[in-house]
């Protein structure tokens, strides 16, 4: 927190009480001094005045014929014009007033300068006169401690007035320092909560000083363009981020077409290998039971030795067609939904009761160019996976058809077409992610012995790629697994029926 010097209700402060500490004292000499000499000069001159008057009555009046008019006239001047004595001197003698004991120094003292000159109280004043050819003087002596404590009254307001002001200017610099610090205030704590992440916090101030009004503007147009920077900027981070995971996925999904390719050129030379080795054994076995009677006894081996030949040709079959584009089937525009149709109505009867079957194939997405025959096995083989991982627990087995958001590449490859697809969804077992990576592979399978080839799924990963399209999966372990394919469609119109 800041110290209370270094805030503008304290410099302020500050600055006012150094302004007073100087201000106050000079003012106050200042006004002293004017009242002083004020007071003093209207005082002289009163007193100078009274004198000359009193002369001009001496000159004319009888006053003094006799030593009792005298001092009666100076008992006058006493307890009426507010001095302190009265005498005069005419012909040699001194008569004062009975009223006032005269001092002995009023011949030696003269007259006063200024009001407090002797510091007794008292202003000294002698004035000379002539009457009937005969020179005299008259000496007064004003009581200056009532103009005295007015100018100490006076002194003393000057202070109260001095004081007041200061602590009224002192006060309104710090009331003007807090309408001012209350707005700037205002504007520092919504900056702080724009910065701590509120970009909505709007940057205004209750004020109406024009410079306020001004740089609470400003600071709203700079937040302003710094939240839009930062939206530019996250907006882009996250396009970023996207695009970085798009580009793993993308390589992941290459490094295992690389792997399937590689898998299936090996799987291609192998399936030729035993394709060589098959011919003969399938040749001679059947030559062999047509030279072999019905009752000769080895004609069971030999009919052994042909089934297992043919068995062994079907696996080549499935090694070919996962290896390498269909050759023996020709590609013509399809109806998908017609096929999958057929494929639920063949199989629908084998799934067994603990099993829900969920289908959505009345409306097709389009047509596509691929062999009925290969979509339906596509098809069964997808749902004969189902089936298995949910023969123990049972659950619900949904088979969706439709038109997709994405494109892909026609089959002729010049221009992008619409597309459908072919969901397959199981809430079974599910699969880890090791095994999402292999389940493409020939011979792979996660099912005992005797239970599967592991060639299904290659197989119908063949027929999707001769077919243009794709197939993903995505799965979680006891979550179930979800396959989907994806077909380019075309624009040839249905077969007649």
């Amino acid at each position: 927190m800041p110290s209370f010097q270094n805030t503008l209700v304290g410099r302020l402060a500050i600055l006012q009480f150094a302004i007073h500490l100087i201000l106050p004292p000079v003012l106050y000499y200042r006004l002293d001094a004017v009242i002083r000499r004020s007071a003093s000069e209207t005082f002289t001159h009163h007193a100078h005045a009274y004198a000359t008057a009193l002369v001009h009555d001496l000159e004319l009046a009888d006053v003094l014929q006799s030593p009792n008019r005298t001092v009666a006239f100076l008992d006058a001047i006493v307890q009426g014009g507010g001095c302190s004595y009265s005498a005069i001197e005419y012909r040699g003698r001194l008569l004062g007033s009975s009223a006032a004991e005269t001092p002995s120094w009023i011949r030696r003292r003269g007259n006063d300068d200024t009001l407090a000159e002797s510091g007794d109280g008292i202003y000294a004043l002698s004035e000379h006169f002539e009457k009937a050819g005969a020179a005299g003087a008259i000496y007064l002596g004003f009581d200056t401690r009532p103009t005295l404590n007015q100018i100490r009254e006076a002194r003393y307001q000057i202070i109260v007035a001095l004081i007041v002001y200061a602590l009224a200017s002192v006060a309104a610099a710090v009331i003007f320092a807090r309408l001012v610090s209350r707005p700037l205030t205002q504007l520092q704590k919504a900056s702080r909560r724009v910065a701590m992440g509120d970009p909505a916090e709007h940057l205004g101030a209750d004020s109406t000083m024009i410079e306020i009004v001004n740089l609470a503007k400003d600071l709203e147009f700079m937040r302003g363009e710094l939240v839009g920077t930062s939206a530019r900027l996250r907006a882009e981070m996250s396009q970023r981020e996207n695009e970085q995971a798009q580009r793993a996925v993308l390589e992941s999904h290459l490094r295992h077409e690389q792997r399937l390719a590689t898998v299936g050129t090996f799987a291609g030379g192998l399936a030729h290998e035993f394709n060589n080795i098959l011919l003969p054994m399938l040749l001679f076995s059947e030559q062999a039971l047509d030279d072999i009677p019905h009752d000769h006894p080895a004609r069971n081996n030999v009919e052994s030795i042909l089934d297992a030949a043919l068995r062994a040709n079907s696996v080549v079959s499935k090694l070919l067609a996962f290896s390498r584009p269909h050759e023996k089937h020709q590609l013509e525009p399809i109806d998908p939904a017609e096929v999958v149709a057929e494929a639920l109505g063949l199989f629908s009867a084998l799934i067994p009761a603990n099993i829900e079957l969920l289908s959505d194939v009345s409306v097709s997405g389009g047509r596509v160019l691929g062999d009925p025959t290969l979509l339906n096995q596509v098809v069964l083989n997808l749902i004969s996976n189902a089936v298995f991982a949910m023969r123990e627990t049972g659950g619900t087995l949904s088979i969706s058809l439709g038109p997709g958001k994405q494109s892909l590449p026609d089959p002729s490859g010049t221009r992008l077409s619409p597309i459908i697809e072919l969901r397959v969804k199981d809430n079974g077992k599910g699969m880890t992610r090791d095994t999402l990576e292999r389940i493409f592979e020939p011979f792979f399978t996660t099912r005992e012995v005797g239970e599967g080839t592991g060639l299904g799924l290659s197989v119908v990963h063949g027929i999707v790629k001769s077919m243009g399209g794709s197939i993903s999966v995505s799965s979680e372990v006891d979550a179930g697994t979800e396959f989907v394919i994806v077909l380019p469609t075309i624009d040839s119109p249905s077969p007649p029926p």
